[in-house]
């Protein structure tokens, strides 16, 4: 067990740098960290077969007197598992050891009764995989568009301990190189905003496809859990049972003595489907949660990107309102690209080290709006009032 899970060690936040840039917000860091471990976390456990039963994905046996010609156990049981098993409708609601051995299993005619084949578990650790990497990828794309922007410009100011000297000069650097590149990220903040709708779309279609993955069962997964512990214990129907059976049927084909085909009706307990229908219970209940938060995220990315207003609050709370905070006069020159950057920086640095750089911006910009004024030498509409 710890050698399984010591693989995912270098996913968790331990044993990092307490004060690297943060230029993603909590959601993000929810779909790419935790969401990843999660699913690669419940990937290892499904092929980790020796937690349940005997180690065996599945163990069927075979009715009938044990003669030279019994199908060897392990021959049955990978048979039934590669070519599928399966359940039939009729007797779902069948009353347990008078009609039916187990919901869904019981006396079958190939040529008329109905039945639902189960497969898709042998490959639910490769789409826990596979979805555990969609989750990763708007991380990716996220690092190539951000380019470590506020990483390289912020310049150590979001370190916890700074002399004054290196910090005032750092502040100095950073103050120019905003006003030198004021109103140029504008596109930098609204590939920010897609990344945004590229981790929502992500989670709405993780819902889709595992509900096409199971057979459309998904999609009520988690409330017919739910729904199922409130229910009469004498009549209820367990609804996990019914995407994930531990008990199932498979038919063994093979050639009898005399060169005809004999057909073995045999009956399958399935201990993978122990843990698959537990994950599933956890993943229904976790994608709906951050469906929930990605969509509060995109509302609130948008909302805080169209009122500067609701911008100036944020960041003179921030800087510990201090009163001589000089935003006012400078928001009316800023952009949503500038306004985007200026909330990143401020959520990397401590709220003195903020505020004594938002002074420094406020002269730098006092300071462009002179020289550009001396160069052209006529009064023009100062920056900064």
């Amino acid at each position: 067990m710890l050698g399984t899970f010591s693989s995912l060690k270098a996913s968790l936040p331990f044993n990092k740098k307490l004060k690297e840039a943060a230029t993603e917000g909590v959601v993000n860091r929810l779909h790419y960290r935790a969401s990843v471990l999660i699913f690669f976390a419940c990937s290892a456990i499904v092929t980790c077969l020796e937690w349940v039963g005997n180690g065996s994905k599945i163990s069927c046996v075979l009715p009938g007197p044990v003669d030279s010609w019994t199908i060897p156990q392990n021959v049955i049981n990978t048979y039934c598992y590669v070519l599928t098993t399966f359940t039939l409708p009729k007797h779902w609601n069948s009353h347990v050891g008078y009609e039916a051995a187990q919901p869904g299993v019981g006396d079958f005619n190939p040529d008329s009764d109905d039945v639902t084949y189960k497969a898709y578990y042998q490959w639910v650790p490769f789409v826990l995989f596979l979805q555990g990497c969609c989750f990763y990828f708007p991380h990716l794309l996220f690092k190539a568009w951000e380019g470590g922007k506020v990483k390289n410009i912020i310049a150590g100011l979001n370190q916890l301990i700074l002399l004054k000297e290196d910090r005032k000069d750092k502040e100095r650097i950073l103050a120019n190189y905003f006003v030198e590149s004021l109103h140029t990220h504008n596109f930098w903040a609204m590939k920010m905003l897609i990344i945004e709708f590229l981790n929502l779309l992500n989670v709405v279609g993780q819902i889709y496809f595992v509900d096409v993955f199971l057979g459309g069962e998904f999609s009520t997964f988690g409330m017919n859990a739910i729904n199922f512990l409130d229910a009469d214990p004498e009549t209820r129907i367990d609804p996990m049972a019914a995407v994930f059976p531990r008990v199932t049927k498979c038919t063994y084909r093979k050639y009898g003595p005399s060169g005809t085909i004999q057909n073995h009706d045999a009956m399958c307990v399935m201990p993978i489907n122990i843990v698959n229908e537990k994950i599933y219970v956890f993943l229904w209940f976790w994608l709906i949660l951050m469906s929930a938060l990605s969509v509060f995220s995109v509302i609130h990315h948008i909302f805080m990107m169209v009122t500067p207003s609701v911008n100036k609050m944020v960041l003179r709370s921030r800087s510990m309102n201090q009163a001589d905070f000089p935003l006012e006069e400078m928001g009316r020159e800023f952009e949503l690209g500038d306004w985007k950057l200026l909330m990143l920086l401020s959520r990397n640095m401590e709220p003195l080290v903020f505020g004594e750089f938002i002074r420094e911006l406020f002269q730098a910009m006092k300071d462009a709006n002179a020289n550009a004024n001396a160069r052209t030498g006529k009064e023009k509409q100062p920056l900064i009032v």
